[in-house]
C-alpha cells in the first residue's frame, strides 16, 4: 500500500518533516495546481473515477499532498476525480516546502520508479481483467507502431488546428481535411472559373496543352485553402494585400474574409467586373488595367502583403489582348511583362513584408523545362527582395492517372505540384517584432468555414 512515508524514500533531496499527521479536509477547500505537468486522457480519467468508486480505500492509502495554501502538490488527478464524484472530504498531508522544494516534489511525484513485469502479468493474471482495471497491455511491435502513429496524428492535428495546415514545406492538398475545407470555401466564394470556361484563346495555338484546355473547358483556379494559409502565415493582421495578376476572385475574397484590405489588378474587363461583383460589400476592390501599371493605382510602400499567381506563359491563353502576358509570342517577351509588373509591385510593398508567388515550371516546345520558378526568383533578387521559404504544393492527381502511361513513353512523369515561393523585403530579424503569434479564430481552425 502507498502511504505518506513513501514520499520521503523518493525525495532524497527534499529535506522535510513528513511525520505530519494526515488531516481530513473538505475537498472544495483544495486548489488544483495550475502548473501541474501531468495530464490524463478522458478514458483513463473515467477508469480512475471507477477505481475510486469501487475502492475508496485508495484515497486513505494515498493522501493528497498540499502546501500551506492548500494548493495540491501531489494528487491533482485524484482531486479532479473526487470533485466529479461528489466526495466531500479528502485525506491530505500539509507540507512546509520552500518554493524550490515544491517544484522538485511536483516533478518527482510524477516519476515512475518501477516497471511492470509483462511476462508475469501474461502468465499469472487475467489479461482481460487487467485491461478492465485500466492497465494498457502492449502487443509488442504492433503496440509500438500504433503508439507512434497515434502520436504523429495527435501532433499533426494540433498543428493543423493552430496553423490551418501543418507548417511544413510540403502542402498536401490531397488530404481529407484540405479537401473538406476547399469545398466549403468554394460554396462560399462561388468562383468555379466559369468566366474563363470555353473562353481560352489559342490564336495561334502555341501550346497544345492550351488547345486541350480550350476544348475541354477546363481552367486552373487558385486553391482557397492555400490562399487562406498565406493570409494567416504571411499577412499582417488587418493589413493590406494586393495582386497585379488577379485573374480570379479567390484570393481577393479570402483576403478580405480574413481581415485584409485587398486590391487586385486584372487586365480583362469582364473578369475584373465579375471579381468585383463577388466581393461586393467586402474590403476588396478589382481594377481593370495592365498589371504593369500597378504603381498607377497603389501608393509606394503602402501594402503589407504581395501575392500573385501569374500566367504560366502560353499554358493557358486568357485573351487576345496585345499586352496579355499569356498571349506573347516568345518566352522572353512574356517574362519581361512579369518583370515589369513585379518590379512595380515591389515598390508598392512596405519594407519588412512578405511577397508570395505561386508558380509551376513550364516546358518549351522541345519538352525541356524553362526554369520558370528560377526566373521569378531572379526578378525579385534583382530588386533586393530575397528568397525566404520554398514551399511545395502537392495537387490531387485527378486526370493525371489517364495521362501517365502516354507521358512515360517520353519518360515524363506527370507533374502534380506547384511551387509557392516566399520572398521577404527587408530585415528578417524584425519579423518577430512585426508579425504576432499566429492565432487562428475558432471558426477558421475547424474544417467548417463559416461567414
Amino acid at each position: 500500500m502507498y502511504c505518506a512515508c513513501i514520499y520521503v524514500t523518493h525525495m532524497n533531496s527534499v529535506k522535510t518533516e513528513m511525520e505530519n499527521e494526515i488531516k481530513k479536509v473538505r475537498v472544495k477547500d483544495l486548489v488544483l495546481n495550475p502548473i501541474n505537468p501531468r495530464t490524463i486522457k478522458d478514458e483513463k480519467f473515467k477508469q480512475l473515477k471507477k477505481s475510486i468508486s469501487e475502492f475508496p480505500e485508495m484515497l486513505a492509502a494515498r493522501p493528497i499532498v498540499v502546501n500551506s495554501k492548500m494548493e495540491v502538490l501531489g494528487g491533482n488527478m485524484r482531486l479532479r476525480a473526487m470533485l466529479d464524484l461528489g466526495i466531500e472530504y479528502a485525506n491530505v498531508v500539509v507540507t512546509n516546502f520552500t518554493d524550490e522544494q515544491q517544484a522538485e516534489f511536483i516533478i518527482k511525484d510524477n516519476l515512475s520508479f518501477g516497471e511492470w513485469d509483462w511476462d508475469a502479468l501474461a502468465n499469472e493474471w487475467d489479461t482481460e481483467k487487467l485491461q478492465d482495471w485500466g492497465l494498457d497491455i502492449p502487443s509488442y511491435a504492433q503496440y509500438d507502431e500504433e503508439e507512434k502513429e497515434a502520436s504523429k496524428k495527435d501532433a499533426t492535428d494540433s498543428l493543423r488546428a493552430k496553423f490551418i495546415v501543418p507548417p511544413f514545406s510540403i502542402l498536401d492538398t490531397r488530404q481529407g481535411y484540405w479537401q473538406d475545407r476547399k469545398r466549403a470555401w468554394r460554396e462560399i466564394i462561388g468562383d468555379n472559373g466559369e468566366s474563363r470556361e470555353n473562353k481560352l484563346f489559342t490564336s495561334p495555338p502555341t501550346n497544345p496543352v492550351s488547345k486541350k484546355l480550350q476544348e475541354s473547358g477546363g481552367v486552373s483556379l487558385l486553391d482557397p485553402v492555400l490562399s487562406e494559409t498565406i493570409c494567416h502565415w504571411f499577412a499582417v493582421p488587418n493589413g493590406t494585400a494586393f495582386d497585379c495578376f488577379a485573374g480570379d476572385s479567390v484570393f481577393g475574397y479570402v483576403a478580405a474574409y480574413t481581415g485584409q484590405k485587398f486590391t487586385g489588378i486584372e487586365l480583362r474587363q469582364e473578369q475584373a467586373d465579375l471579381n468585383a461583383a463577388r466581393v461586393a460589400g467586402m474590403s476588396a476592390q478589382y481594377i481593370c488595367d495592365d498589371g504593369q501599371n500597378v504603381c498607377n493605382h497603389i501608393e509606394p510602400e503602402s501594402q503589407d502583403l504581395f501575392f500573385s499567381c501569374p500566367p504560366y506563359f502560353d499554358l493557358e491563353v486568357y485573351s487576345d489582348l496585345e499586352n496579355d502576358a499569356s498571349n506573347q509570342g516568345s518566352y522572353p517577351d512574356f517574362l519581361q511583362i512579369l518583370k515589369n509588373a513585379f518590379t512595380g509591385a515591389i515598390k508598392c510593398l512596405k519594407p519588412n513584408r512578405f511577397a508570395v508567388v505561386v508558380v509551376g515550371d513550364i516546358r518549351d516546345k522541345n519538352g525541356f523545362y524553362r526554369c520558370f520558378p528560377d526566373d521569378i526568383k531572379a526578378i525579385f533578387k534583382e530588386q533586393g527582395v530575397l528568397f525566404y521559404s520554398d514551399l511545395i504544393l502537392i495537387e490531387v492527381i485527378g486526370t493525371g492517372a489517364l495521362r501517365a502511361s502516354k507521358q512515360m513513353g517520353n519518360r515524363k512523369p506527370v507533374k502534380c505540384h506547384q511551387n509557392v515561393l516566399v520572398f521577404y523585403k527587408g530585415d528578417p530579424t524584425k519579423i518577430k517584432s512585426i508579425y504576432p503569434k499566429i492565432e487562428i479564430p475558432e471558426t477558421d481552425g475547424s474544417q467548417d468555414v463559416e461567414l
